[in-house]
């Protein structure tokens, strides 16, 4: 049976990411920080629809944590066929002037390094497996629009764009390397503060927001389709990217 890891993959996206890897017949491995509870939920949901299920807690920060979760789930599940880096934080809008290069680092150490750790270990065990793999990131339209008062965020996704889109350069054909990026999408069913920043649903064509759904079809896409496809970006945004 498949494997799939997901990084952050207890809460909001990452657990519905979770949930229809499962429901598509993949054993899942996650990683989670401070949400363990909602890995033990996550868990119980899994094994209900039959498959294998391993979390590990994970500060994604710290690299060294970072090896460790992976040879974890490894051996809790075996070799990963798809991997899903979820993990991300949505910083409070600051004034640049009240910024150090240390508030920046420490966003980056969440929303971009880890995509590198993730891919060096990935790539080493494909390889001495003789095996491919699919590297997934969740990115966000942040990585390529710049909003005020909003630098950490803009920066920390643009770098982790231009990771994956180097990493998908370099280490073909072992790794596929693929982009999903999130436009406006709500979810009523765990929300958060970060909500309230969703743009209007009038400002999108397509007239609402979107969906964990939508944003797990685009993930499955990646997980299933050609292993050639590497170094794109799906935006899953209604076409609100061709209004800017």
């Amino acid at each position: 049976m498949p494997i799939a890891f997901v990084i952050g993959g207890a809460r909001r996206l990452g657990r519905s990411i979770s949930l229809r890897l499962a429901s598509e017949g993949y054993d899942v491995g996650i990683s989670y920080f401070s949400s363990e509870q909602h890995a033990r939920t996550l868990a119980t949901e899994v094994l209900e629809l039959d498959r294998r299920f391993a979390s590990v807690r994970c500060d994604v920060r710290d690299e060294d944590e970072l090896h460790a979760t992976w040879r974890a789930l490894c051996q809790a599940l075996g070799q990963p066929d798809v991997v899903v880096l979820c993990a991300g934080v949505f910083p409070d809008p600051q004034q640049p002037e009240t910024l150090t290069s240390e508030h920046l680092i420490n966003v980056m150490r969440v929303n971009s390094l880890p995509l590198l750790s993730i891919a060096a270990n990935y790539a080493l065990d494909c390889r001495a497996s003789q095996t491919t793999g699919r590297l997934i990131s969740i990115g966000s339209l942040g990585a390529t629009e710049i909003w005020k008062d909003r630098l950490l965020y803009n920066t920390s996704k643009g770098a982790a764009r231009t990771i994956a889109l180097s990493l998908a350069r370099s280490m073909a054909p072992t790794l596929s390397v693929n982009i999903v990026a999130p436009g406006a999408i709500s979810q009523p069913n765990d929300s958060s503060k970060t909500d309230q920043y969703l743009i209007a649903p009038e400002r999108i064509p397509m007239l609402r927001h979107g969906t964990d759904v939508d944003v797990c079809d685009a993930v499955m896409f990646f997980a299933q389709a050609s292993h050639y496809i590497t170094g794109q970006t799906i935006s899953v945004d209604g076409g609100y990217g061709l209004t800017r």
